[in-house]
């Protein structure tokens, strides 16, 4: 879902078929399936990895192309160092860990950050990993709807209707630097690269709307120098997320990693 970015229309409506002309941020790598994507489509892409390891192994076994520039530092201190170039027409920030999310990179500071590093124009979708129901994640899109003006959520799943279960999904959102709605074009068969998964995954579906997160807990924000919130409220979810993943996988698995 996050290669939708591409699929923003804005007033500075692109011609099809000339993403040469962009270029791209991805913060947090992965395995590099989303830079792997805009790479293909022949997006500029910088990608900002603060482990070298997971850049070698992004390379090495899961097939991420060479032709991108690759920065081995710390997102805070990256972007803090280039928040004024407005040099990119898309950014993608994704940057879960597996159990909870790096705090720094979800401060009001940070998000002003990358939205001056986007070009008037430009589009970014970043990814909240965790349960929708806590306190975490009405920071968090509090937090991000302070900052862009215009913004529209989406979850991967339907989700339960259930309140009495836990409801850990990942949740993207997709916000313009410019004030004013947009949409999402349909895509074409080149957006879907040859894969199948591209065909159900890559046009948004289930939007959510962000009043029913933001307006559960009082309207604070994440602030730089006051991060403890946060943290704590992420207590809950990292252990919420680590009960999905003990219910994919046996304990013994766990117990033994």
């Amino acid at each position: 879902m996050l290669e939708a970015v591409r699929l923003v229309q804005t007033n500075a409506e692109m011609p099809e078929g000339d993403d040469g002309q962009q270029s791209a941020l991805v913060i947090g790598l992965g395995i590099g399936t989303t830079p792997s994507a805009l790479i293909a489509h022949g997006i500029n892409t910088t990608v900002v990895e603060i482990d070298p390891t997971v850049h070698d192994f992004a390379t090495r076994y899961f097939r991420l192309p060479p032709n991108h520039t690759a920065v081995i530092d710390d997102a805070v201190v990256f972007v803090e160092q280039n928040k004024h170039q407005r040099a990119y027409d898309y950014i993608i920030h994704d940057v879960f860990t597996g159990g909870a999310e790096p705090i720094d990179l979800f401060t009001m500071e940070f998000m002003e950050g990358v939205k001056g590093m986007l070009t008037k124009d430009g589009v970014i979708a970043i990814n909240y990993a965790g349960d929708l129901r806590l306190r975490s994640a009405s920071l968090v899109v509090q937090t991000v709807l302070s900052v862009f003006p215009t913004c529209r959520l989406f979850r991967e799943d339907v989700g339960s209707e259930d309140d009495t279960e836990t409801d850990f999904t990942n949740l993207v959102m997709f916000c313009r630097k410019a004030a004013g709605p947009f949409s999402f074009r349909q895509p074409t068969s080149a957006d879907f690269l040859g894969s199948q998964a591209r065909q159900y995954h890559l046009l948004p579906q289930h939007e959510v709307e962000p009043d029913l997160l933001v307006n559960r807990y009082s309207q604070d924000v994440i602030r730089r120098e006051n991060t403890q919130d946060l943290a704590n409220a992420q207590m809950n979810s990292a252990l919420g997320h680590w009960k999905v993943m003990r219910s994919v996988l046996p304990d013994a698995v766990w117990e033994n990693w």
